[in-house]
């Protein structure tokens, strides 16, 4: 999909009504200005979702979520940006120009040619396991029907058998004007070696058909019946249309279910995935038997950013699932793990213990430290030093990945209760990233303490976003750099932007800069924030002003001091002079 100008863009939000855009997905009711509702994105009984007609903005006070038209149908219809753009201009019949890259392109043809082929493919296979009379294929549907697997699931996930022949499926596509170089870019036939022609990839398999979210076939897994048959699964190679570590099984069926229960769970493999759905885990997919690459875990954060991890308890599936939290954490992911006894998997546990026990094991999922403790005491052991050690480091490495410190310190507290050891000795271990204790402050007074800058921070960014006006008015008496926090930081780099480039500007103007949810976010709550707040506008204006530059003469004061004992250590006095010189011309100017 090519690429969208910017006025068409403009021109597409400016003609689009966001009231009634949102009015068709859930109940509006006029609330002053604005409107309220039920947000869609999460459940809740009393409306905290707000809309503003006059910045053509949403935001919602329970889940945080905000943006503006095309952010609302990107994450309502889980759709890209410029899908949700062509959306709109659609209904409001604006015409989004072709550039180069929407024209028909060799690429993009072979991967159509492709989900075509594979749709075929499916076709045969599924048509194959529920109608052929061979005894090969009575046996399939023996199989999947001793697995507990019956026609209801065989149609939902459109499983279905290869014959155990070697050219099958071959003969079937070349009757629909199939080629074979086509058949073999899908990756559904192999060349022979050393002769000409090709043979079936898949033969005497039950097949497992992978789908996209849009629920195009993919490529297929297939599996054996007989343990003796070679490897259990085979799988497609990857092609021009997959690539292995960027898609979940089961995702298209589940994706909505994760969204609306704001959770999803993750199991290694087809059967992990198909008999807790069957059973009415609805909101389940698959990695298809790999730890979690960042594609699979930004697909999830589509629909949800909490997860529960339930995979095999062998050692490879512990593995897999140690390797997949340090990445979960990176994505901003809430993760817990859920475990099973010795040899149990998902798929025998829901068949033998039923509903209530499998939702109970999620329910009673461990958090990341605790499950990650016992992961590695399992590996080193608490009873040395060595093994203390090891667990201590590996930990607070996976705890330096969070980004809220306030975490980062409670889970090192934790840790330190979990060891057996002095809070101060992991601090003291603890990588640059791990908050250090302030002696004689607890985490809740520093949180204290930096609320009151936090909370000028948004007023003033508040101002910033309401009228345009205080931007001018703010000169060079701040900058972003004078603002803590990152998000706002980015927010106000942004409004600085869009300010310098064109006289006048709006939200959306800013909200297609940021191009970033949660930055999105935050603009759209200062907006949406009480009236009463800023009633005062000009005293507002003044106090944060004021507060924000004496905070950034302390930050510079302690930088001088800090430089100050550097240069008295180095027995460098000429640099200790024009240091203690600067640090008294900043006691002046204070």
């Amino acid at each position: 999909m090519g690429l969208i100008p910017n006025d068409v863009i403009h021109q597409v939000i400016e003609r689009s009504d966001i009231v009634e855009i949102i009015g068709n997905y859930t109940a509006l009711k006029k609330a002053g200005r604005n409107f309220k509702a039920l947000c869609p994105f999460h459940h809740e009984k009393t409306p905290s979702f707000v809309v503003n007609p006059d910045k053509q903005i949403f935001h919602c006070f329970g889940c945080g979520v905000g943006g503006n038209a095309v952010g609302f149908l990107m994450r309502q219809e889980h759709l890209e940006f410029p899908e949700a753009v062509r959306f709109l201009a659609n209904k409001a019949g604006i015409a989004v120009p072709q550039d180069a890259s929407d024209a028909p392109n060799p690429s993009r043809q072979l991967r159509e040619e492709i989900v075509k082929v594979n749709t075929l493919a499916a076709l045969f296979f599924h048509d194959v396991l529920l109608t052929h009379r061979q005894a090969d294929a009575g046996l399939a549907r023996d199989y999947l029907k001793g697995r507990g697997v019956d026609l209801e699931t065989v149609k939902k996930f459109q499983l279905g058998f290869a014959p155990n022949e070697w050219d099958a499926l071959l003969k079937h596509l070349r009757s629909k004007g199939i080629s074979e170089e086509l058949m073999q870019k899908a990756g559904l036939i192999i060349a022979r070696e050393g002769k000409n022609g090709h043979y079936d990839r898949f033969r005497n398999r039950i097949i497992f058909p992978i789908f996209d979210i849009q629920n195009r076939p993919l490529a297929f897994g297939a599996r054996t019946m007989e343990e003796s048959d070679g490897a259990k699964y085979i799988n497609s190679p990857e092609t021009v249309l997959y690539t292995k570590g960027q898609h979940m099984f089961g995702l298209q069926l589940t994706k909505l279910a994760a969204g609306k229960l704001d959770q999803m769970i993750v199991v290694e493999g087809y059967m992990d995935m198909i008999m807790p759905y069957t059973h009415g885990i609805e909101n389940i997919a698959a990695s298809l038997g790999t730890a979690l690459t960042s594609e699979q875990v930004r697909l999830i954060r589509r629909y949800t950013s909490n997860v529960v991890m339930l995979f095999d308890t062998d050692a490879a599936g512990q593995s897999a699932i140690v390797r997949s939290l340090d990445l979960l954490i990176d994505e901003g992911m809430n993760v817990r793990v859920a475990t099973l006894a010795q040899d149990e998997d998902p798929d025998s546990f829901i068949r033998q213990q039923g509903l209530e026990a499998f939702r109970a094991r999620i329910k009673d999922a461990q958090s990341i430290l605790d499950f990650k403790f016992n992961w590695l005491k399992g590996q080193y052991g608490l009873a040395t030093v060595e093994g203390k050690s090891k667990i201590s480091q590996e930990l607070l490495l996976t705890i330096g990945r969070f980004k809220n410190e306030v975490a980062k310190y409670e889970l090192t507290r934790q840790l330190a209760r979990l060891l057996s050891v002095p809070e101060s000795v992991l601090f003291k271990q603890a990588p640059a990233s791990v908050n250090r204790q302030v002696p004689g402050k607890s985490p809740e007074d520093r949180a204290k303490g930096s609320a009151s800058s936090v909370n000028t921070e948004e007023l003033l960014l508040a101002l910033f976003l309401k009228d345009a006006a205080w931007v001018k008015a703010a000169g060079e008496a701040v900058s972003p750099e004078d603002f803590s926090d990152g998000q706002m930081r980015q927010v106000v780099q942004g409004i600085w932007e869009v300010a310098s480039q064109q006289r006048e500007w709006s939200i959306n103007d800013l909200l297609m800069l940021l191009n970033n949810e949660p930055a999105q976010s935050l603009v759209t709550r200062l907006i949406s924030m009480e009236e009463g707040k800023l009633t005062d506008a000009a005293r507002v204006f003044q106090d944060c002003i004021g507060k924000i530059q004496k905070e950034r003469q302390k930050k510079i004061r302690g930088q001088l001091l800090q430089a100050i004992r550097q240069a008295e250590a180095e027995g460098d006095g000429q640099k200790l002079e024009e240091l203690r010189e600067q640090f008294n011309q900043s006691l002046k100017t204070s």
